[in-house]
């Protein structure tokens, strides 16, 4: 289990005071919250950032609604006060951010194929059996559960999605912006990911750096986001798995590394 990371913050009233019969407020919700594309089942970023981040954002497109709805009782120190689907509606009101993709965003992108064709094939690593859902849980820390393993409640939302188009529909959309955003366990291959989340001037820095709302304060990522060297999967291509303004690498406590944007004042652990 990961050690806390950064300083805690107060928990937010809205938060203090949801129940069952709360609406669901996406300038809460999502508005300073963690992103976690690609995650799984990951429970980890709760343990490790709970208390500095009080409401969480899973995004898979292969984890379903079964899978998802075992795993939130199992928390650890955390019991669900409460588990509610939300509609496309609620979760964003005026959806219309578009996300333009390049062939350079996809991997691997043969370059004889047509980019329609490209678009084609990443759409079919989502799994085909899901429908699209959005879950909406409070998790109340338990009562034998000592203080210190995290703050006295959590939001967490999870929804079955691609990570870049979720991401321009519910915070670009909406202009609101996460606190940070986990890079880790979205993986390409067997991973399923279509497409490098770390890729300089890769799609999902595009869609976030021109977010309207913001951009936010940190990125959590994985050991291979690395600005001072390229990686290379293949004989062909080399990347640059970093994002321009996610430079300056402020200590952690021996979980993902912490990058801060530049020109944001970091807070250091």
């Amino acid at each position: 289990m990961p050690r806390k990371q950064l300083t805690a913050n107060p928990l937010p009233e809205w938060l203090l005071n949801a129940d069952v019969s709360t609406p669901f407020n996406p300038a809460h919700v999502l508005q300073g919250s963690v992103y976690y594309p690609g995650c799984d089942v990951d429970g980890d970023p709760l343990q490790a950032y709970g208390g500095f981040a009080h409401s969480f954002v899973y995004v898979d497109y292969f984890c379903s609604k079964e899978t998802i709805l075992k795993a939130i009782p199992r928390i650890a120190g955390y019991e669900p006060l409460f588990t509610k689907e939300i509609s496309p509606q609620e979760l964003s009101p005026n959806p219309g951010v578009k996300v333009f993709l390049r062939r350079s965003d996809f991997y691997p992108y043969p370059e004889d194929q047509p980019l329609a064709e490209m678009m084609q094939r990443a759409h079919q690593n989502a799994d085909p059996l899901e429908k699209p859902f959005c879950l909406w849980t409070i998790l109340q820390r338990k009562t034998r559960t000592h203080p210190s393993h995290g703050p006295e409640r959590l939001s967490m939302l999870s929804i079955f999605g691609e990570g870049i188009a979720t991401y321009a529909a519910i915070y670009n959309s909406n202009k609101l912006c996460p606190i940070a955003i986990v890079l880790c366990r979205a993986e390409i291959g067997f991973g399923r990911n279509w497409t490098l989340f770390e890729q300089r001037n890769g799609a999902f820095e595009r869609v976030v750096m021109t977010n309207r709302g913001g951009t936010p304060q940190y990125l959590f990522t994985w050991d291979r986001y690395n600005p001072h060297k390229l990686h290379s999967f293949t004989r062909h291509r080399e990347y640059a798995l970093y994002w321009d303004k996610y430079t300056q690498q402020i200590p952690s406590r021996g979980y993902l590394s912490i990058w801060a944007h530049q020109g944001q004042v970091p807070q250091h652990p």
